[in-house]
């Protein structure tokens, strides 16, 4: 099981690949359209299940499943 994180970080947010930093976007829109690119490839290309959480004022939210 792999999990994409959107955290918000530095004015932005960040993207957290299993628990390591990976990507940065002023945008908390583009940052979850890339998560959730990235989790259906792994899905579909990889077999990978993929969850896409997002983490914000210290609450994690489930927002898809791959």
């Amino acid at each position: 099981m792999s999990v994409l994180q959107i955290v918000e970080s530095w004015g932005g947010w960040s993207l957290i690949d299993d628990g390591k930093p990976s990507l940065w976007f002023p945008e908390r829109e583009k940052a979850l359209e890339i998560a959730h690119i990235m989790a259906d490839a792994r899905n579909l290309f990889g077999g990978i299940s993929t969850i896409v959480q997002s983490v914000h004022n210290g609450k994690v939210e489930v927002l898809a499943k791959y």
